[in-house]
């Protein structure tokens, strides 16, 4: 398996589905868990995030530094509009082709590893014991069902509310909910808007060029070649997102806009309209989030 793991899922907001994840047993940890650096686990309650990676200070160094020297010379990274990222915790959406995208947004962002958290599949990266071990030392990941239900969606909430108040660290979504099959961008869910909503992030969009090419799915071993990273301008949204269409309708909206925002950087130019016209549908506030 790669180290570049970055298979992630966001998530479309049903209320009323019941939660559909089976319970864990009160206290119960893994011996991934029990292995944890004591520094982070003061800064993190593995009671109440009994199910997440929090990734030990070391690992999470060798990782970046192993990451930072490959994009600077195996696949050489190019990054562009990093002044649009806030100086406060942001969610960060993008394009999903391959198992490197995590790797390349947080290099690409200049900042620490361990100030991302990156929310991955529960089936994919929490149950084979390989993956577990493989990924836990290296990186911070949120679980969420693929088919969550209420309880599961506030739980997976809390987790990443603790996240970015005790780290004021930043959260890493894939809104297409999976690597795309053929490098092309896919629909993405409306859950987004749902989560940056209930958090009170801001969302930042970008465009990952390069990575179908040297990772795709499907395929272990990356081969060289160039990247590139292009960061959006951050926008804000309201958690009551105001009268006019139906809260589902406006998240599903906000989601085809950043869409179209995502798609523009691959193009090499923002959306100038997009905070504007959000704003018309009463979806964001204030102005660019600093």
């Amino acid at each position: 398996m790669s180290p570049f793991d970055g298979r992630a899922f966001s998530v479309e907001w049903h209320g009323d589905v019941n939660d559909r994840c089976r319970a864990q047993p009160r206290g119960a940890r893994s011996p991934i868990q029990s292995a944890r650096l004591p520094v982070y686990a003061d800064r993190m309650n593995d009671r109440d995030n009994a199910d997440a990676f929090w990734a030990p200070a070391v690992g999470s160094a060798m990782f970046e530094g192993f990451c930072r020297l490959f994009f600077a010379c195996y696949c050489p990274l190019t990054v562009e509009g990093r002044h649009h990222l806030p100086d406060r915790p942001f969610l960060l959406c993008s394009n999903h082709a391959s198992h490197a995208d995590s790797a390349a947004l947080m290099t690409a962002s200049g900042r620490s590893f361990r100030k991302f958290a990156l929310l991955g599949a529960k089936d994919y990266f929490f149950r084979p014991s390989s993956v577990r071990w493989s990924v836990a030392p290296l990186m911070n990941v949120i679980p969420i069902e693929r088919r969550p239900g209420s309880k599961a969606l506030a739980a997976c909430l809390t987790t990443c509310r603790r996240f970015l108040e005790r780290t004021g660290g930043s959260l890493i979504l894939y809104p297409e909910g999976t690597r795309s099959p053929d490098g092309e961008m896919q629909e993405f869910k409306s859950g987004v808007a749902w989560f940056a909503s209930e958090l009170g992030v801001p969302l930042v969009p970008a465009y990952i060029e390069g990575t179908y090419r040297i990772l795709p799915k499907g395929c272990s071993v990356p081969r060289c070649g160039r990247l590139a990273v292009r960061f959006g301008r951050a926008f804000e949204l309201t958690k009551c997102f105001g009268n006019g269409p139906s809260i589902r309708d406006q998240r599903r909206w906000v989601a085809e806009e950043l869409a179209r925002s995502v798609r523009s950087l691959r193009l090499g130019y923002e959306v100038p309209e997009l905070v504007p016209a959000v704003r018309e549908k009463g979806c964001v506030e204030g102005g660019s989030p600093r």
